[in-house]
């Protein structure tokens, strides 16, 4: 427990904006616990938050999973700690993934299966995100578009030399014990 809760990254979240499939919001939770990205945030304005448990196997119990009924109080909490949001998007103006600065916390944005991230969303974003696509194809299944993004700024900001990306011990401390909690369940 230890040796993960020292690699759990304090800059880097995903909020999924009404994603439906429970086995695309599982493959995003994996994702996340899989990269070291403690913090999720899930907006259910529209469609319900379920876990599919055979796709998760189980890693929500070692993530922290904010729910919330409105974007602008997500964003609002997002802002109060420093975070920059960025929506993805196909828009003229987003900025390929892996050139999101990191000089801040990271916030990244995806959306509904079909729709994407509703305009009234990415209006409150800092930024517009894009992964970039070299083939016909220029969409991707919102858990696989998550995991590649998630992995492309895990990285970059493991590369950085600064510690503040990993969370405080005092966090630590609470989650470990949250974790102790969830392990000894039976």
């Amino acid at each position: 427990m230890n040796a993960v809760l020292n690699q759990r990254l304090n800059k880097l979240t995903i909020v999924l904006d009404n994603v439906y499939d429970s086995h695309n919001i599982s493959a995003v939770l994996r994702s996340c616990e899989a990269f070291g990205v403690q913090d999720v945030h899930i907006i259910e304005t529209t469609e319900k938050f379920v876990v599919n448990r055979e796709i998760t196997n189980k890693c929500e119990k070692w993530l922290t999973i904010h729910l919330w009924k409105d974007f602008k109080k997500c964003a609002d909490f997002l802002k109060e700690k420093n975070f920059a949001i960025y929506s993805t998007c196909f828009a003229e103006n987003a900025l390929p993934i892996n050139e999101i600065p990191i000089n801040s916390p990271i916030a990244i944005v995806v959306g509904n299966e079909h729709r994407g991230v509703q305009n009234e969303i990415t209006d409150l974003c800092d930024g517009k995100a894009i992964i970039p696509m070299y083939g016909f194809v220029q969409s991707l299944n919102v858990s696989v578009a998550s995991a590649i993004a998630l992995a492309t700024l895990s990285f970059k900001l493991r590369n950085n030399t600064d510690n503040s990306i990993f969370i405080p011990d005092n966090r630590k401390n609470e989650l470990r014990t949250k974790w102790i909690n969830e392990h000894s369940k039976k």
